[in-house]
This record gives C-alpha cells, structure tokens and sequence, in this order.
C-alpha cells in the first residue's frame, strides 16, 4: 500500500513498472525535488512503480494522512497540488502521444535530446550525457526494440551526430538531432 507522499529530495532515481510476465518499462527518470509517486490520494492506493536509486539519494516520505489533514486546513497547498497533478496529466497524454506518432528514430533523437538537456556535461566540441544507461534501458525508454537502438545509436555514430564509449553517450550535433526529433 502507498502510505504516503515520498520526496526525491537530491540524487537521481529510475522508476519502473513491471508486467506479469516480469517484463519492466522504465517510467522515467528523476531527479531530486520531485515527488516519486502522485497517485497516493485515491482510497487503497498501491505502489504503481520501483524505485531503484542511480546514485546516492536523499528521500523524504509524509504520511497520507497527515499530508490531506494539511491540505484541509491550506487551500494554497490544495491548488498547488491540483496544478501539479494536472501538469503530470497533461505529460502523459504527450507521453502516449510520443510513441503514438514518431518514428523509433525519431523517438530515439528525442530521447538522446532530453538526457543531453537533464544531465548533460559540457565535454570538449559536444555535450556528454552524465547518466550512463544500458542499451536495453535506452530501448525502453524510446519504445524500441533492444536491436534497433543498437542499430540507431551505431547509426547516428557513423552520421556524427553522437560519440559512443561503452554506456557512454555524448552529443556531437544537437542541431542535426533536434531536426531528426522534429522539434
């Protein structure tokens, strides 16, 4: 059961789903001052994802009940509340959107886009990604299969546009990139 609200209050942390065949999407991944789960209000709330950390975390949890008698008693934090929930509802129908209507390409460039925007370090001519994920996680996250981002991420090396060292990724031409994405 969700039990209450939990804070990333530093680090960075994946949050997955996982089917019941034990296959797992990741959801995201945050960093801190974000909260981890949004969904604690509904009556008999469970845990929607794990959270599994990427580096060390500080993490603050406030008890449900305590968090809606504050609520109660400050309407300010009720509105603020309701617009946060309603920016996250709005992501994930841009979200659905995203898989919907590009390309695993174009997906991919997106995705290489943001990680470069979120976490990236500025590194010589290009911007290297300061989160090293697998291929797999990488796939995931695009909606692709494992062998086309392999295939994609080998294909942008040769065009330029990244360099590649291990689970390294860094940027070499944003601009190309930002026009596969169709930003």
């Amino acid at each position: 059961p969700c039990l209450g609200l939990y804070i990333l209050c530093s680090g960075k942390v994946k949050l997955t789903r996982s089917s019941a065949r034990g296959q797992r999407q990741i959801v995201r991944i945050t960093e801190g001052g974000n909260l981890l789960e949004k969904h604690v209000f509904r009556d008999e709330a469970l845990h929607e994802v794990t959270c599994e950390t990427l580096e060390p975390c500080h993490i603050c949890f406030i008890d449900r009940r305590a968090y809606l008698e504050l609520i109660r008693r400050n309407s300010e934090l009720a509105i603020r509340m309701i617009q946060l929930l309603s920016g996250e509802l709005g992501i994930r129908v841009d979200q659905r959107d995203f898989f919907a209507f590009r390309s695993g390409r174009e997906r991919l460039a997106t995705l290489l886009l943001e990680l470069g925007a979120r976490f990236g370090q500025k590194a010589g001519k290009g911007t290297l990604i300061g989160i090293n994920l697998k291929r797999e996680e990488l796939a995931d996250m695009a909606g692709v299969a494992v062998e086309t981002a392999i295939r994609l991420l080998s294909t942008f090396c040769k065009e330029g546009l990244i360099s590649l060292d291990r689970r390294s990724i860094t940027l070499l031409r944003r601009d190309r990139l930002v026009r596969i994405a169709k930003l």
